[in-house]
């Protein structure tokens, strides 16, 4: 196609209207347009998983998309049967706040390029996989934007030549809280126990590059991920997966963080000692050794891959971590614990600016909402409600405020924000 106004014709009834659907904007259009009408999917964290329609609308004047539409293929590819791919479409004049809620299940049939989770797998397809799932947005006959629900389980790799000169303490990275707390709990309990409703292999499958797990121990059992003193489930099955993770993207630099170890309250320092021998049985070969890594901003992620090792593990007993020189020191966590919107952003926006440097280059924002004492008496304001009314917010806040202030980010329900691609396209966006 050499120009964007060759129009490879197919017509398409949508909205009541005959419209022909084009493959690019203009290039003369593209500076005014900017970001406006960008576009991404994200799943509800409810449980009814229903996929939301996220577009910019800010600052759109008069070139702000007519259209937004969730199909099963990309509308910029022809194909006779791109009409019937339609799922569903609304006008965006009717929905103001540049979001909206479908009834379309998200059903995860399948992670493509090879990257289901298989213990034998002995290789998998790099690069970004997009799932059936697509939006796009439309202004009159033009599409502005086009994305899929994608997974990205390479994302770092594949830019190397953006991110490589970049050190660890300045990289926008994607995380999850309470990475492990994913499933194990009898329904009743769950909406105040579980932050997640996907594996950790999903989780990095998808893109997600910091994981952050609470441990207990059981006697006669073994050791678990806990959420404050409830257990939730093994923990050995989790390391498995994170080994084979990277051993098919050796590349992916993985952080992580043992943040807390809740039960029993008294954690013996020979507790500590088994469970990092555990930790180390399976990561091992695979963990950067931290001398001379962390003054500063740390090491450069080109520094890292010539170490052919891409586990950084953090640990949060310090007695530990100067008894053993695989370890990391603690990752600075910033917990807001609050249940309300606004006061979660003043507290973020106060801690990016006053945050102080720890003798780890890392820092985290936990950008959740959390339950109070009575939301749980009342069974009110469950995780993933809380997560619902978040998740948005954090990718706005991230994306268009903060995106070159910030270090770790982690959420809730992960797939309800795009952090990821925030992560990608910001990073890109400061090599440095």
């Amino acid at each position: 196609m050499s120009n964007a106004y060759n129009f490879a014709k197919w017509p398409l009834v949508l909205f009541g209207a005959l419209v022909s659907v084009r493959a690019t904007v203009p290039e003369v259009l593209e500076a005014a347009l900017g970001s406006c009408g960008k576009v991404h999917l994200t799943v509800s964290p409810l449980q009814d998983n229903y996929l939301e329609l996220n577009w910019i609308n800010w600052n759109c004047t008069s070139f702000a998309p007519d259209y937004i539409v969730l199909s099963t293929k990309n509308l910029r590819e022809e194909d006779e049967d791109t009409l019937s791919s339609t799922l569903t479409h609304i006008r965006t004049g009717d929905h103001p706040s540049g979001y909206y809620k479908t009834q379309v299940k998200f059903r995860e049939p399948w992670l493509p390029g090879n990257w289901e989770f298989d213990q034998e797998r002995l290789r998998a397809d790099e690069g970004e996989h997009c799932l059936p799932f697509w939006i796009a947005s439309i202004k009159q006959d033009v599409i502005l934007d086009s994305r899929c629900l994608a997974i990205q389980p390479t994302w770092m790799y594949d830019n190397r030549q953006h991110l490589g000169r970049k050190k660890i303490g300045n990289l926008l990275i994607p995380g999850t809280h309470n990475s492990g707390s994913f499933t194990g709990i009898i329904s009743y309990f769950e909406g105040y126990v579980l932050n997640q409703d996907r594996s950790v292999w999903t989780q990095l499958v998808f893109g997600i590059r910091y994981l952050d797990f609470r441990v207990g121990f059981v006697p006669g059992t073994g050791f678990y991920i806990y959420h404050d003193q409830v257990r939730v489930t093994r923990i050995e099955p989790i390391l498995r997966e994170i080994r084979k993770f990277v051993q098919l993207a050796p590349q992916e630099v993985l952080f992580v963080d043992f943040h807390r170890f809740p039960f029993p309250r008294n954690f013996s320092q020979d507790l500590h000692r088994q469970f990092t021998e555990l930790v180390y049985q399976h990561l091992g070969e695979h963990v950067v050794n931290p001398a001379g890594l962390q003054a500063g901003s740390g090491p450069t992620l080109n520094e890292i891959w010539s170490q052919n090792r891409s586990v950084v593990v953090s640990y949060a007993d310090r007695a530990t971590v100067n008894q053993t020189p695989w370890l990391w020191h603690p990752i600075k966590q910033f917990w807001g614990d609050t249940n309300k919107l606004g006061t979660l952003k003043q507290y973020l926006y106060g801690a990016i600016y006053q945050h102080k440097s720890s003798t780890n280059p890392m820092w985290a924002l936990m950008m959740e909402l959390t339950p109070q004492p009575w939301d749980v008496v009342l069974r009110k304001n469950s995780l993933r409600n809380l997560a619902q009314g978040v998740n948005r917010q954090v990718t706005r806040w991230v994306r268009d405020e903060w995106f070159s202030d910030v270090n770790i980010v982690a959420t809730d329900y992960f797939l309800g924000n795009d952090l990821v691609r925030v992560a990608i396209e910001g990073n890109k966006a400061n090599p440095n």
